[in-house]
């Protein structure tokens, strides 16, 4: 009784007639689909980090353009009340040691 069950095969029961070769022909098919649409996703890939890359730079620096127009202008109104505080600065100190003052136009 114990013997007679190893006399057939349990997969012939799970994957047999229409269901086996349809389960083979599902297989068959994404594993072809796969095969043929992996290339072209890593090639879509390539061109979109590619081209996010360039206009990425374009439009970073357009940016960085603008955010430093925005500080000049800033800082040119600031500069104003600046020099009040720095001409205060500069009689009321003598420039002794290695100290010196910022100068941040250099």
């Amino acid at each position: 009784m114990i013997f007679n069950q190893f006399q057939h095969n349990p997969m012939q029961n799970r994957f047999s007639g229409s269901r086996g070769w349809l389960a083979f022909i599902i297989g068959l098919a994404v594993m072809t689909l796969i095969l043929v649409a992996l290339p072209f996703l890593l090639l879509i890939g390539a061109v979109t980090f590619i081209a996010l890359s360039i206009f990425g730079r374009v439009f970073l620096k357009r940016h960085l353009a603008r955010f430093k127009q925005q500080t000049e202008k800033t800082f040119q109104q600031g500069d104003t009340q600046q020099t009040v505080f720095k001409d205060h600065a500069t009689q009321s100190s003598a420039h002794t040691g290695r100290t010196f003052e910022h100068n941040p136009n250099e």
